[in-house]
């Protein structure tokens, strides 16, 4: 089992280190060797059955736009290591700046125009060497919160801090530091931390309690008049020693979720939970006893990242042996109804492998969920990592597309943190090395390209309105349009995510001409429509 302490950088950081340590030129060759054999002893004869392990169904991808995100001042180090999107704002969490100092810093980024461009760089005014400040993210509006949990606090080693910046016409202040009452060492206040409006998450997993040592807690603030209050400590019912619970957390309004990847659950050693708390009147409860999976294992951890949109929560899993495979990983989707959550389904990747561990990281917005798997190996390229898109159609969930970096990089680790807002996905990737091999690490945005499938009618008189059916069109039109050959529509009727109804311009030319859909990332395809006298 994993070293549930760090002695020199982020928690989360030591735990990963367990499985993706680098290996020597020769034990990569060897390594490679392994698995062409494998490849060759179990390769199926022909009409052989499919291993329902890779049976599920994908839906055809849609095109995407790539950008990559990386400071060039220098010294970042871990960039990647936590990330977090709200609208056209990123926050990249780099515990390792400066050098591997492990002072942190956390970074802005805003798009303008389809491009992102660095707007500020976040630092703890009282930060110091191992804080780690960064190794937790969460962004909601122009609030950011930071986390950095190896912070001292006069004299206390690893009590932790999380830092709130507010941004006013494009400058970030701090506008307040947050700790515990009664900090102690080891606390690693900060270690997760969740935002929402005025209202912030912070976990706290090495807190000890009478449930014993590093039971944890995590901590829920409130912001009234620019100031924040502790609203209340949250703790699991059954707490017991090195849970860990508030290693990952996640809010949305007046619910919180909150992981416990330690926990062991029907007496399976570190199988892991997750609880759910709601709040009513300004008192959080405990909705239900803690979130389990039938399949639970020992060492499973889950709960190690967690993610909540409105009634559908995500809970991680990577050290489940999907399939039969050692660490392949998996994560969980839990539905509420009623004020009662089931399990909906399991999410797996379609090609995972042992030690893939998807599910280390989790985000979900609406029906759509994303799992990082920064284990993951593309062919000869080891641990470069990937991040799955799955969708929910009904109750179904399926997997659309598997992500990885256009500049797949050796023990990259794309995936180790995940964010989503809307059609956009941002991706850390900690590990990716930089010019002189030295590891500075890197974050991806991944937006859909509006695809067009279809023009209803699909001719017409000039005026008339006409429905484009399609996907990645924008939830509102935002500076968006669309085009009949040379001339751009005026007059919109409604401008949605899948659909867009716009009267074909008076001074369209007659005949076959093409429509297509422009946004902020680029133009869709182009379908035919013909123009009438």
């Amino acid at each position: 089992m994993a070293t549930r302490r760090s002695t020199g950088s982020s928690r989360r950081r030591a735990r990963s280190e367990r499985s993706w340590g680098r290996r020597s030129p020769l034990a990569a060759a060897l390594t490679a060797l392994a698995v062409v054999c494998c490849l060759l002893a179990v390769a199926p004869s022909a009409g052989a059955a499919p291993s329902a392990r890779f049976g599920q169904a994908r839906l055809a991808p849609a095109s995407l736009h790539q950008a990559r995100l990386t400071v060039a001042t220098g010294g970042e180090k871990y960039l990647g290591d936590a990330v977090a999107i709200s609208g056209d704002t990123a926050l990249v969490g780099a515990p390792g700046y400066p050098s591997d100092a492990h002072t942190g810093a956390a970074y802005v980024f805003v798009r303008s125009g389809g491009a992102w461009k660095l707007q500020k760089k976040l630092v703890a005014p009282d930060g110091g060497a191992g804080d780690d400040f960064g190794q937790s993210v969460a962004l909601s509006g122009n609030t950011a919160l930071v986390g950095a949990s190896s912070h001292n606090i006069v004299g206390l080693g690893r009590a932790g801090a999380a830092y709130v910046f507010v941004r006013s016409g494009g400058v970030w202040k701090l506008q307040e530091e947050l700790t515990y009452d009664v900090p102690s060492p080891g606390d690693f206040f900060g270690d997760s931390v969740a935002l929402n409006g005025d209202t912030a998450l912070v976990g706290v997993p090495g807190m000890d309690w009478f449930a014993g040592t590093d039971a944890g807690a995590a901590c829920v603030y409130i912001r009234s008049g620019g100031k924040w209050y502790l609203q209340q400590a949250l703790v699991g019912y059954d707490a017991a020693p090195s849970d860990d619970f508030g290693a990952s957390v996640a809010l949305s309004t007046d619910t919180a979720v909150v992981g416990a990847p330690w926990h062991d659950t029907g007496g399976k050693s570190d199988a892991g939970a997750a609880y759910v708390f709601v709040r009513l009147a300004g008192v959080w409860t405990r909705q239900q006893p803690d979130l389990h999976v039938g399949d639970a294992a020992a060492q499973d951890e889950l709960g190690f990242s967690v993610a909540l949109s409105g009634n559908t929560a995500v809970i991680g899993a990577p050290r489940h042996d999907s399939g039969g495979t050692a660490d392949a990983g998996a994560a969980y989707v839990f539905l509420r109804s009623s004020g009662a959550w089931s399990q909906q389904a399991q999410l797996t990747a379609d090609d995972g492998n042992g030690q893939d561990e998807a599910g280390y990281s989790v985000a979900v917005t609406g029906g759509r969920a994303l799992l990082g798997s920064p284990g993951n190996s593309g062919g000869s390229i080891f641990h470069n990592g990937a991040t799955y898109d799955f969708l929910r159609s009904g109750v179904a969930w399926a997997q659309q597309r598997k992500l990885t970096a256009a500049d797949n990089a050796e023990d990259a680790h794309f995936g180790s943190s995940v964010g989503l807002s809307g059609e956009t996905a941002l991706i850390g990737a900690p590990d990716r090395g930089s010019a002189g091999g030295t590891s500075y690490g890197a974050a991806y945005v991944f937006q859909p390209k509006p695809s067009i499938i279809k023009l209803t009618p699909a001719s017409g008189k000039r005026g008339i309105v006409i429905t484009i059916s399609g996907d990645a069109f924008g939830r509102a039109r935002s500076g968006g349009y669309v085009r009949f050959g040379a001339k751009t529509c005026l007059k919109y009727v409604s401008w949605h995510n899948k659909a867009i109804k716009c009267r074909v311009p008076a001074a369209a030319a007659f005949g076959a001409r093409k429509v297509k859909v422009t946004i902020k990332v680029g133009s869709s395809n182009r379908k035919s429509f013909t123009v009438k006298h």
